[in-house]
């Protein structure tokens, strides 16, 4: 949120050179200016096909039990993807030119920097004068997919009195490449390696918890007798959730850009499978004391790719750290007369004001790599009282 310190008669009082209105159109676009392509008009629509098998068993003392079995695939979803990406020059220029895949690049020193990445562009090096005008190309592709399996147990109980108790447990598994696309066709990362998508393929993104184990209750106070107790101890249901899942899966990137092909946002997101460029992974255990905080994952276990190159870490392979909350409710509804009545409710969310460390730093390049800097919610009370006439 952006705040100015105008009012309405002057409202860009403290705007950089006041009011910016009407606007100036620039008579050209910068030279290597980002544009977006018309995305492709012959695009299939994207498809989720979704199949699943269950079995109940009722079995004495009024308990239900299930087994379900459930898997969807989608297909279809877009994807980001660049052209126009620079190309890399290894060494140093001989006679004042590089070659690379066919292309002659003019310069002296390093052939390959980040300072020079538009001008090894292969609009640029094709045609200098009307391909400095092109940075990134964006392509949006329907070429995402991905597929999930899973397991779920359960068994609920419904009480004659009005309790309910339930439990239920999910073993899944999701995989695919990331749909970063949004429905216009736009505001996704690219996948990495132009000439092999599957280079992006492996977990999902934040679904994909491996295991998830619930347990809910409500349990209604008995009816007391007396004038007294029975109008203030009746009628009260105490309710609570347990939940305990294990971690996401996160991307390491690298921090910086490694391949040097320009591809915007390629250093150091961590949210996106394809925006970051990822490292090598060089330990079989990449975990430090996944109990601690300032030692999550070990600095040792990973290396920057050499330059002009991408790391073997798939996307989201590394699982965060798993949880556990509790969640309580108490309420009443207190019938004043036969249309009047007065409804109470009590909250507590993670009762025991339980540590809930999130994701570490993935970001190889920040001091800070591998610590849990950030936590969960403590716990959080609230009270409502609700007239009803």
């Amino acid at each position: 949120t952006t705040t100015n310190s105008g009012d309405f008669a002057n409202p860009w009082a403290t705007y950089p050179g006041g009011n910016p209105f009407p606007y100036a159109r620039l008579s050209r676009f910068p030279n290597f200016s980002d544009y977006y392509f018309v995305p492709n008009f012959n695009a299939s629509s994207p498809q989720v096909h979704t199949w699943n098998i269950s079995i109940q068993r009722q079995i004495p003392a009024s308990f239900l039990l299930s087994a379900s079995y459930v898997g969807n695939q989608a297909v279809h979803t877009w994807v980001g993807g660049y052209t126009n990406r620079a190309v890399y020059f290894p060494g140093t220029a001989v006679n004042g030119s590089c070659t690379a895949q066919g292309y002659v690049l003019q310069t002296t020193g390093t052939c390959s920097t980040t300072a020079n990445t538009n001008q090894r562009r292969q609009l640029a090096l094709q045609n200098p004068t009307d391909g400095q005008l092109y940075g990134n190309l964006f392509t949006r592709e329907d070429v995402g997919t991905q597929h999930y399996h899973g397991l779920l147990l359960s068994i609920q109980r419904r009480a004659a009195n009005g309790g309910t108790v339930g439990a239920n447990y999910t073993w899944s598994h999701c995989v695919g490449i990331d749909p970063t696309a949004n429905n216009t066709g736009r505001g996704g990362p690219g996948y990495l390696d132009p000439n092999n998508r599957r280079f992006d393929y492996g977990n999902c993104n934040t679904v994909d918890r491996r295991q998830i184990f619930n347990v809910t209750g409500v349990v209604p106070s008995p009816r007391f007798q007396g004038a007294v107790l029975g109008k203030l101890a009746s009628g009260w249901q105490l309710g609570g959730i347990f939940r305990a899942a294990t971690g996401d899966f996160m991307t390491i990137v690298t921090g910086l850009d490694r391949a040097l092909n320009g591809q915007p946002g390629a250093a150091a997101s961590p949210t996106s499978a394809a925006t970051g460029q990822r490292p090598n992974q060089i330990l079989a255990n990449p975990y430090g004391d996944r109990n601690s905080t300032t030692n999550y994952l070990n600095p040792n276990a990973f290396a920057q790719p050499a330059l002009g190159t991408f790391g073997n870490m798939a996307p989201f392979s590394i699982e965060g750290p798993g949880y556990w909350q509790l969640d309580m409710a108490l309420a009443r509804i207190f019938q004043i007369r036969e249309s009047r009545k007065l409804e109470f409710r009590a909250e507590a969310f993670n009762v025991t004001n339980r540590f809930m460390p999130m994701d570490p730093n993935v970001n190889l390049n920040a001091n800070t790599f591998g610590q849990i800097t950030t936590s969960g919610n403590a716990r959080v009370m609230q009270f409502a009282l609700r007239y009803a006439f």
